[in-house]
């Protein structure tokens, strides 16, 4: 495969890793609950981009192309989903700052409390859910990765290779996000910071998954 069909799909890759989406909030949301959870959430995601790069590899997109209902119906599950987890957190941290207030916690303890907190393998999950139907992961790959893959070339491999690419860059700066918010945690030492904390990563992915039901309309 020709280096500079590796660099110029490296380079879009690098714009969408670190644009702020439904995926960079997923994981922050579950590192705030754990920091290995928001680890397993970005290997989770790196799962569904890989079977994003197979589908791309196999040809999928023409298949889009001829059924677009396909496409607003991951459109419409995936805002669906990320509304469920968005609306489902902020009863939670709702549910937590009243906790907090009504045992007036005055040690240093974490923001979780019985049965709030998730497993790893519920993390890798959510994940995988989320980019599973984030369309616009879907357009990435089905529509744009096929224009880097120069011709004659070998289309699945070569499809891998590039959502190798993809997946490494996105789990490495997920990774550093993850470690950032267990860092940050970690100097607040505040229930009360977690559980805004909470609230804000909440309250975006219900914002990006109206934001996506509504894109889906259109």
């Amino acid at each position: 495969m020709l280096s500079s069909s590796l660099l110029g799909f490296a380079g879009v890759a690098l714009v969408v890793v670190l644009a702020p989406g439904p995926d960079t909030f997923l994981a922050l949301r579950y590192a705030l609950n754990r920091p290995r959870n928001g680890i397993a959430a970005a290997l989770g995601m790196m799962t569904s981009i890989m079977g994003w790069a197979a589908l791309a590899g196999l040809g999928v997109a023409a298949l889009l192309q001829t059924y677009p209902a396909i496409h607003q119906g991951i459109a419409l599950v995936g805002g669906a989903y990320l509304l469920y987890l968005g609306i489902g957190s902020l009863i939670r941290a709702q549910f937590l700052a009243r906790a907090a207030a009504a045992t007036a916690r005055t040690t240093t303890r974490s923001a979780t409390v019985a049965g709030t907190e998730y497993t790893f393998f519920q993390s890798v999950r959510a994940g995988m859910i989320s980019a599973a139907l984030n369309p616009k992961l879907g357009l990435l790959f089905l529509a744009l990765m096929p224009q880097f893959i120069p011709v004659g070339s070998n289309m699945l491999g070569s499809a891998m290779l590039l959502g190798g690419i993809f997946a490494l860059m996105g789990f490495a700066y997920l990774a550093l996000l993850t470690a950032i918010a267990a860092r940050a945690m970690a100097w607040f030492k505040s229930p009360t910071v977690g559980i805004w904390l909470e609230r804000v990563s909440s309250a975006a992915l219900a914002i990006m998954g109206a934001v996506v039901l509504i894109g889906a309309f259109r």
